[in-house]
């Protein structure tokens, strides 16, 4: 091969996009010709430049459910017919496949939409914990509650539960789902308890319960808010605690 047959595929020989023939061919050439090693050396810091500047960005774990059921419901509808009498028993198999790779996103999004608010709600208690835990440090829920105004576009309800064993910490302004939530730190001994609130008017709740890596959530609605409980602390004592707050 010559150099000017060799350098329009030098790109596509850096992508593995050549045939193997053609590749081998294309090595031999690179073996004796400096130029044309020096072209694709070039290329190789560009491509490594450019790969480094870019950002890289984790897949959400519900569009794995959502690949799956579009590439079961594609098989289906291109599964060939055995026999010609069946073929308008198959128009209509693959017209109910086509609706259900329009709907399958929506019903996959809707059903792990509460688990991923559930799991940010629990990565926002696992960041305070090494971090950022206390906005306002007070005891007091009538210094907590109005420190929230003009910080929220709502007012948390706010409660003090030493009595009953929970003391409030304090407070903080903190994110999930894209929207931010207050939240009350309360402790128990050694023990830190997150309580999430939001407006529910519109909102997907979080399971009623959820956990991982040794951290339980409890979530509920009361008064139009949507409250979440985190924490490490037992069960039952977790679940005494929520009580409390539902009760209020």
């Amino acid at each position: 091969m010559t150099c000017d047959e060799v350098r329009p595929l030098l790109d596509a020989h850096l992508d593995v996009e050549i045939e193997p023939k053609q590749r081998e061919t294309l090595d031999s050439h690179l073996k004796t010709c400096f130029s044309c090693a020096r072209d694709l050396e070039t290329l190789k810091t560009v491509q490594n430049s450019v790969r480094r500047a870019m950002h890289s960005y984790q897949a959400p774990p519900h569009l794995r459910d959502q690949v799956r059921s579009a590439l079961r419901g594609a098989v289906y509808v291109d599964r060939p017919a055995r026999h010609a009498a069946w073929q308008p028993w198959g128009a209509i198999a693959a017209a109910v496949g086509f609706c259900g790779l329009l709907s399958a996103p929506f019903i996959v999004n809707s059903r792990n939409q509460s688990r991923l608010v559930a799991e940010e709600l629990l990565s926002a208690h696992e960041r305070a914990l090494v971090g950022r835990s206390v906005d306002v440090v007070s005891s007091d829920q009538h210094t907590v509650k109005p420190w929230f105004n003009g910080k929220l576009p709502f007012s948390p309800p706010v409660t003090d539960l030493r009595a009953e064993g929970f003391p409030l910490e304090g407070g903080r302004v903190d994110y999930a789902g894209e929207r931010p939530v207050a939240a009350l730190v309360y402790s128990r001994r050694l023990h830190r308890i997150d309580v999430f609130v939001w407006p529910a008017e519109g909102e997907k709740p979080p399971p009623e319960r959820f956990a991982r890596n040794g951290y339980t959530e409890i979530s509920w609605t009361r008064d139009n808010f949507l409250f979440t409980a985190v924490s490490d602390l037992n069960g039952a004592e977790l679940t005494a605690f929520t009580r409390l707050l539902m009760n209020q």
